[in-house]
């Protein structure tokens, strides 16, 4: 099977806006988009995933119309569409693989796993969901373990928080691609705890992972365990403005916080709520109507806002 990557280097603005644009539009069958930051202030890139090759020239000819940018038919002119088949994928972690696949991880159900263990393989997940969120099928999910992955690729995160854990699908998975990790997983629904800390014990990952039972960030048990290197949370817009000032003051100098549960028209807030407490916007990824978005606290010291 071959899928088509579209991409495009530029400013951030046009960039991002580009990307929101192609996810937003029923009429582009994208399946995901994203916008990531290029470092060293050399822009942004804008990437698309199709599984049918885009007609470039009709795409453009939409794009033009519908950005709000005087320039945007010579941006454009810059689009580049190359064609991956299933080894190239599977080299750079974007294999797709059932049953459902985001970058390397593969997330299993109990109807779906492999009769023998030894087929899981360490970025393999099973996760009974009951009442609690997070089986791997909803696009927020999708969207935090594409950007989980990304992160991987550069970094090897030792001590992570996975706020509004739900299943622990998100801990879990960085707990079993990085052996040395501890992972602090926390929710407000004693359920999600449970379900938790039962997909702890059914995935593989001793004490490296842990669930407790909290609303907010008050509680000691946070204070204690950080600072955390990385924070995963994918949860509502509304907390998640809420708890910014909080979150911060838990994450390292050179930290990053990956946020998801949030719609592309809900992104605005919230790089406005963390900007405001000095932290870099870095990435966006977006499937469908769902958007993920990536910070980071710079190594250098500041006051940050609470």
């Amino acid at each position: 099977m071959t899928t088509w990557l579209l991409s495009l280097d530029g400013p951030e603005g046009f960039v991002c806006a580009l990307a929101d644009r192609i996810t937003g539009d029923e009429h582009i069958a994208a399946d995901a988009a994203g916008a990531f930051d290029l470092g060293g202030g050399s822009g942004w890139r804008a990437e698309a995933w199709f599984s049918i090759r885009p007609d470039l020239a009709e795409l453009t000819e939409r794009l033009v119309l519908h950005l709000d940018d005087p320039d945007a038919a010579g941006r454009l002119s810059g689009l580049a569409l190359r064609a991956y088949d299933d080894a190239d994928w599977q080299a750079i972690g974007l294999d797709g693989l059932p049953p459902v696949a985001a970058g390397r991880f593969r997330v299993f159900g109990d109807h779906n796993r492999p009769a023998d263990p030894a087929r899981l393989g360490r970025t393999d997940l099973v996760i009974q969901a009951s009442t609690a969120f997070g089986t791997g099928d909803h696009a927020s999910t999708q969207l935090s373990l594409m950007a989980l992955d990304l992160e991987l690729r550069r970094t090897r995160p030792t001590n992570v928080l996975d706020l509004g854990t739900g299943t622990g699908i998100l801990g879990l998975a960085l707990a079993r691609a990085v052996a040395d990790a501890r992972v602090l997983g926390s929710d407000i629904e004693p359920v999600a705890v449970r379900m938790a800390e039962a997909n702890r014990a059914g995935n593989a990952v001793s004490r490296r992972f842990r669930a407790l039972l909290a609303d907010g960030l008050d509680d000691i048990r946070f204070a204690r365990a950080a600072p955390f290197d990385l924070v995963l949370a994918n949860i509502l817009p509304d907390p998640l403005c809420r708890l910014a000032g909080p979150v911060v003051r838990l994450m390292a100098p050179g930290a990053r916080l990956v946020v998801a549960g949030l719609r592309i028209g809900e992104q605005a807030r919230l790089v406005a709520a963390y900007r405001a407490r000095g932290l870099v916007l870095v990435r966006r990824l977006a499937a469908k109507e769902w958007a993920s978005l990536t910070f980071e606290k710079p190594a250098r010291r500041h006051a940050f806002l609470g």
